[in-house]
């Protein structure tokens, strides 16, 4: 079976179409269908259900689709590490960041790994937190940062740090005469959120200080999105307030945005580092060095940018 069959078989499933898989693939839609009805002929089953300008995976289909993604991944993988190691490095640690996190926890951490193990090679995706989940089960990452400490149940989980959450609010708001801003505040206001899947872990975390009011407790959400800095941008043009962390939010200033602190009710936001159940040697003297920059805390100076006050 060859690898570019492969490659041939992705593209065609992706596009669901013959002539822009070709169009894709800088070759000729006939060989391009000869490729897929060999791969067919090997395997012993129909991939495609063909029809007219369109073609559709049968069932067998779906799960080779599945498979195909991880042998692929799995040779970019081993491609990689190979580079890797014909630059010298000797082991190398996989991180997936989910939730859009960019803390400056996580910049102490790579910058501390550099220096005590300079060669270990880090490498970091950013993905969903389902997606972190399936990368950890598919041996794609060694370990995942997310907030929310429900979402990797049955992995192994450390606190490495925490964070509050804090509301940004545009100038010229009636929240502004607040010192700390509570559930049932922020409830009055239209919301900029987390979104739901893109940003799962931070929606869920906030969703269950909002439930804390009341279990009928609900928020009028005027967009969703992905990350802080859509956020600022949104609460700036006053589309509403935004709830978030406060170490991001001070990675995100923005002239016409003020940062408030929430009530004491709020829960701390909780970094987990997530893994396998047994983690190397190489991968827990990482999380151990995540532990001691938790425990170093956040600068003076880095939390007089967090908050305006």
């Amino acid at each position: 079976m060859q690898i570019r069959y492969l490659r041939y078989f992705l593209i065609v499933a992706e596009e669901q179409s013959f002539t822009r898989a070709a169009a894709r693939a800088h070759i000729e839609p006939s060989p391009l269908s000869r490729a897929i009805k060999e791969l067919e002929r090997q395997l012993g089953v129909t991939l495609f259900h063909r029809g007219r300008g369109r073609i559709k995976l049968t069932w067998p289909g779906e799960v080779f689709l599945e498979e195909v993604r991880r042998i692929l991944a799995f040779l970019e993988d081993a491609k990689t590490r190979v580079l890797s190691a014909s630059r010298g490095y000797r082991g190398r640690i996989r991180i997936g960041l989910a939730d859009a996190l960019a803390q400056p926890q996580l910049t102490r951490l790579l910058a501390r790994c550099r220096e005590e193990e300079p060669l270990t090679e880090i490498r970091v995706a950013e993905m969903t937190a389902h997606e972190m989940v399936q990368a950890l089960g598919n041996d794609q990452i060694d370990v995942g940062f997310t907030v929310d400490g429900l979402i990797a149940e049955g992995y192994h989980m450390e606190r490495v740090w925490r964070d509050r959450l804090a509301v940004t609010i545009p100038t010229h708001h009636p929240l502004l005469s607040q010192g700390r801003v509570s559930v049932t505040d922020v409830l009055r206001y239209p919301l900029i959120m987390c979104h739901p899947e893109r940003c799962a872990s931070g929606y869920n975390v906030v969703r269950r200080w909002i439930m804390t009011a009341s279990s009928s407790a609900s928020e009028t959400v005027a967009e969703y999105v992905s990350g802080h800095e859509p956020m600022m941008m949104l609460v700036a043009a006053g589309y509403g307030i935004g709830i978030g962390l406060e170490s991001q939010c001070a990675l995100y200033t923005h002239p016409d945005v003020i940062v408030r602190q929430v009530s004491d009710d709020a829960p701390d936001m909780i970094t987990f580092a997530v893994s396998a159940e047994r983690p190397t040697p190489e991968l827990a003297r990482f999380v151990q060095r995540a532990k001691l920059v938790g425990a170093m805390g956040v600068s003076e100076e880095d939390r007089s940018r967090m908050l305006v006050k």
